[in-house]
């Protein structure tokens, strides 16, 4: 089955194995237990714009390129998939014909939102809001991938704080979201485990950069000054794992975004978590 972090070709190892719509954002297989779901930012102009929200759901717009967005076909079987026993799989485009796979997903809820369609009229979009469900390890940018199984803690319904102890933030961090409960608890348990990856991310560094090793360039009222860079999406969001971020200083957050050598900065990050992670585990 797909590894999250690995890169697939979207015709020959989705689509000629599970067919399903080829084209568009909804693929849904017939014979297959499948959601195929691809995000990309080419679609922006358009009204597709998917993000997380700063409560750590990932908000993915449905289908229908004309009107009113409707809840038929692809956009039902997102709202449907746990009644039909589908499997959301959300996948990110990295080139032509390539994507990402980023996880599985679980529906939430959806708000409707006027976005303009393709001939740039205004209409009312459906937007889902889904929770991505990263049971596996992810490390990679465009080169590193690993494939580290971490199983989900128990789930905790207390807000994570920084006097947590390290190990206290990293089993809400990993913890599951519950299947038997109601929106608002599933709402609450990802808005924990996102605080819970931030607080977890700059408590390890202990107020030095994990990036250039430097010191925090200053003191707040809540401790050191560093800045969680998210090291599995191009933009800062959403819940993670302990592997996937790394606290860093302004300058080597800013690196990490902007400069040239981005690709090789990031790299680097990624064998630099993955060292403290290993030494955290022993």
């Amino acid at each position: 089955m797909f590894k999250i972090g690995q890169i697939y070709n979207r015709r020959s190892e989705i689509h000629d194995i599970y067919k399903g719509q080829q084209y568009g954002g909804i693929s849904t297989p017939i014979k297959y237990p499948y959601i195929f779901i691809f995000t990309s930012n080419a679609g922006e102009k358009y009204g597709y714009v998917d993000k997380f929200s700063p409560n750590g759901t990932f908000q993915y717009t449905g289908e229908g390129q004309e009107n009113d967005m409707r809840m038929t076909k692809g956009n039902l079987a997102i709202h449907d998939h746990q009644k039909n026993n589908k499997e959301i799989l959300l996948f990110e485009s990295t080139s032509k014909s390539f994507v990402r796979f980023l996880g599985k997903c679980n529906y939430l809820s959806h708000h409707i939102e006027e976005r303009p369609d393709r001939n740039g009229k205004a209409r009312n979009a459906i937007i889902f809001h889904l929770d991505i469900i990263n049971t596996q390890t992810i490390l990679t940018t465009q080169i590193i991938k690993t494939n580290v199984v971490e199983e989900p803690k128990a789930i905790y319904i207390a807000g994570p704080t920084k006097r947590d102890s390290l190990q206290q933030l990293r089993d809400i961090a990993l913890s599951s979201t519950p299947i038997q409960a109601s929106i608002e608890e599933k709402l609450l348990s990802i808005r924990n485990r996102s605080n819970a990856i931030k607080l977890y991310a700059k408590k390890r560094a202990n107020g030095i950069c994990e990036g250039c090793s430097g010191k925090a360039p200053f003191q707040t009222k809540s401790g050191p000054y560093l800045e969680v860079h998210h090291l599995t999406r191009i933009a800062d969001g959403g819940a993670d794992q302990p592997q996937n971020v790394i606290a860093l200083c302004p300058t080597c957050h800013r690196k990490a975004h902007y400069s040239l050598e981005y690709l090789e900065f990031n790299n680097e990050l990624v064998r630099k978590v993955n060292i403290i992670e290993a030494n955290i585990d022993q």
